[in-house]
């Protein structure tokens, strides 16, 4: 639970990543697709926010995670979770 918690403290930054028109792109994305964004916001996710020194990277470790991919999928997936709740 520790891991979620400090996932969506990361939201405002991933959501600085969009501009307008590409955000309400994303939530209109179905589920099953959303690993086409592992790429462009992925990178800037891989960048920017998983950081060896960064606690959420540590929290993913921590978690068994070892592969930035999937804690970058697991972090574009919970996103999008939040942003489709908020309709």
């Amino acid at each position: 639970m520790e891991l979620k918690k400090e996932i969506e403290k990361s939201f405002p930054k991933i959501e600085k990543l969009f501009i307008k028109e590409k955000i309400l792109e994303f939530s209109r994305t179905l589920p099953d697709d959303l690993e086409k964004y592992n790429f462009g916001l992925g990178t800037m996710i891989r960048l920017k926010l998983l950081r060896p020194e960064s606690v959420l990277y540590r929290k993913f470790v921590q978690n068994g995670f070892t592969d930035k991919n999937k804690m970058t999928m697991e972090i574009i997936k919970e996103f999008y979770n939040f942003k489709c709740r908020k309709k």
